[in-house]
């Protein structure tokens, strides 16, 4: 019998995932993009462990960087970059790049998580069957890619663990009903806090996927914090509103709520869909698991190593073309 895990919600409410509070105390010291150097987890990369041990030393900050870079004027990705493309800057003052990996090379972390509230129980069919199309999509290819399906509304239930079978994930998705209220803000939180902090091996690639309406209404943590978190670990969060969403072509009509999901996604490096109709919410899905093979990775070791506690701003330029690019605007270190 498969049992529900809660991580999030009110303390009253709330079960912790056994063994993970002190994988999250260790994750907070010793992991995030914005960390201490650590060497990838990955079979066959001792040479490459090595090199790096020789160039950064232990306790050197770090930042890992994700980029997305599409064409402008048909939102397509521009295949084949180089390093030499790219010039990153950090508070203003460009930095050298340590290390370039290009598409597709990296394991996938997944999370998806989907609005159950009330605001969302006529949708929840729709979502069910988009969801099942991605993780379909996502789990085809490669066994190193890893899912997780979650659930928000008066709590944030983990249903199904990190996997790379699609049937205890569908079946998972299959079984959720709707009801309570909105706590997307501790959703994210709670899963990256929980989750995804604890995970080895600093090129494994942290996603979010969130389906909502947008309309956070409980939530303990604020938009704000969930950001900042997102920040922290390197967790890329990709949103698809379910605000316009009628299952029949309509307006999409960008809100307050729209317009705080998107800034949760582009302050990581994401972005926000917003269908309004079935075809494209499956649309939206099936772009988001393009993009997420799709992303180049910068890592540079910042010029000023001090250890304040303030926000700094990253800036990609691209060299010789014309392009959009998605990425994590900064980090609090």
């Amino acid at each position: 019998m498969h049992q529900t895990e809660v991580v999030g919600g009110s303390p009253n409410n709330m079960r912790r995932i056994p063994g993970l509070v002190s994988l999250v105390v260790a994750a907070v010291v010793l992991a995030g993009s914005a960390g201490l150097a650590q060497k990838p987890g990955t079979p066959g990369g001792q040479k490459q462990d090595k090199q790096r041990d020789d160039q950064i030393e232990i306790g050197t900050l770090e930042v890992r960087l994700p980029i997305t870079v599409k064409d402008k004027d048909k939102n397509k990705f521009i295949p084949d970059l180089a390093e030499s493309n790219f010039e990153v800057y950090e508070d203003g003052k460009r930095q050298k790049i340590q290390r370039f990996v290009a598409p597709s090379k990296l394991p996938l972390n997944i999370a998806v998580l989907m609005d159950t509230s009330n605001s969302v129980k006529l949708k929840l069919p729709f979502e069910k069957d988009a969801a099942e199309d991605f993780i379909a999509t996502v789990t085809t290819y490669r066994r190193k890619d890893q899912v997780l399906f979650a659930t928000f509304d008066s709590n944030v239930e983990l249903h199904q663990d990190f996997t790379d079978a699609q049937e205890p994930l569908i079946r998972a998705i299959r079984k959720v009903k709707s009801g309570g209220y909105t706590r997307m803000y501790d959703g994210v939180y709670r899963i990256i806090e929980e989750k995804m902090s604890s995970l080895r091996g600093s090129d494994a690639r942290r996603v979010i996927v969130v389906l909502s309406d947008g309309e956070d209404t409980a939530s303990d943590r604020s938009l704000k914090e969930a950001i900042a978190i997102a920040q922290r670990y390197d967790v890329t969060v990709f949103g698809i509103s379910t605000k316009n969403f009628k299952g029949i072509a309509s307006g999409m009509v960008e809100n307050a709520d729209d317009k705080d999901l998107r800034l949760l996604c582009e302050q990581t490096g994401g972005q926000v869909f917003l269908p309004s109709q079935k075809i494209e919410l499956f649309r939206a899905f099936s772009e988001v698991a393009q993009d997420l093979r799709q992303e180049y990775v910068i890592y540079y070791t910042p010029d000023n190593q001090e250890k304040t506690g303030k926000h700094r701003e990253i800036k990609v330029k691209l060299v010789s073309l014309k392009g959009h690019l998605f990425h994590k605007v900064g980090y609090d270190y």
